[in-house]
């Protein structure tokens, strides 16, 4: 019976059209002459308690489904090698790399190695837009995140426009901020002003599927030991740069771990 049957029951009962009924029960015990009636029977109670309770019901199974969802998206996501920075304040550069951010992480985890041993290749690429035409609002936050993600130095190596890169050295100089690319890789095209590696015309733009549509203001740099703004890592910072510098060779000498 549902609560709507119990109601017209009880109306019955009220109006003396009955004396009597098997699923609602008369109780007059410590309220003087003032009945008091109680819904028998397991299936009518569940049902009057729905019928009181239902957005509550509602509400909270909402509450735990999304719980449940972020809980389960924590413990299943998969945890970076490496974790790369793609930032830009050029418009051009920005769009491109929002446009192209899931190429660039799959060409990226070509040249990246199963770091943590758990039988798969994954690479952190957080883009994060600082072009000051978009809402302020976002500007903000995204450069509070970015200056945050430097501040823990867990990224090594940076995917950015020149003046984006110049930015964030602050008073910095690049001699004490970036590794010398150009030390490294004497004769690489590629490398220019000594700490940028260029990305187009690489292979490494070939492997993001970014020939003909790559920027010409896009480069990557290798954050090293000096760069201001470390936290207290220790080992922990040592093994992200190692792990940065052996990507980084990777992409030059076109070493791919992973084809896809």
């Amino acid at each position: 019976m549902s609560y709507n049957d119990d109601k017209r029951e009880l109306l019955k009962l009220k109006q003396g059209i009955i004396e009597k009924s098997d699923t609602i029960k008369e109780d007059k015990n410590g309220y003087g002459d003032k009945a008091v009636y109680e819904v028998v029977g397991v299936k009518n109670k569940i049902s009057n308690f729905f019928y009181h309770y239902k957005w509550h019901v509602i509400v909270t199974a909402f509450v735990a489904a999304v719980a449940a969802f972020l809980i389960i998206s924590t413990v299943t996501r998969e945890k970076g090698d490496i974790r790369i920075l793609a930032f830009a304040q050029t418009t051009e550069t920005a769009g491109s790399l929002y446009y192209k951010s899931m190429d660039i992480e799959l060409a990226l985890e070509q040249y990246t190695g199963d770091y943590d041993n758990n039988g798969y290749t994954h690479v952190d690429f957080y883009f994060m837009n600082i072009n000051k035409d978009q809402d302020m609002n976002y500007y903000y936050t995204n450069q509070t995140k970015l200056f945050s993600e430097i501040g823990l130095g867990v990224s090594q190596m940076y995917i950015a426009d020149k003046a984006s890169i110049l930015a964030i050295l602050g008073e910095q100089d690049e001699e004490k901020a970036f590794e010398d690319l150009s030390a490294l890789y004497p004769d690489d095209p590629q490398v220019t002003d000594k700490y940028y590696y260029k990305v187009k015309g690489s292979k490494f733009a070939e492997a993001a599927l970014y020939v003909e549509s790559c920027p010409e203001d896009m480069y990557i740099v290798v954050r090293n030991e000096n760069f201001s703004s470390y936290n207290s890592g220790g080992n922990d910072i040592a093994e992200y740069h190692r792990r940065a510098m052996e990507v980084m060779d990777n992409i030059v000498n076109d070493k791919k771990i992973n084809e896809s």
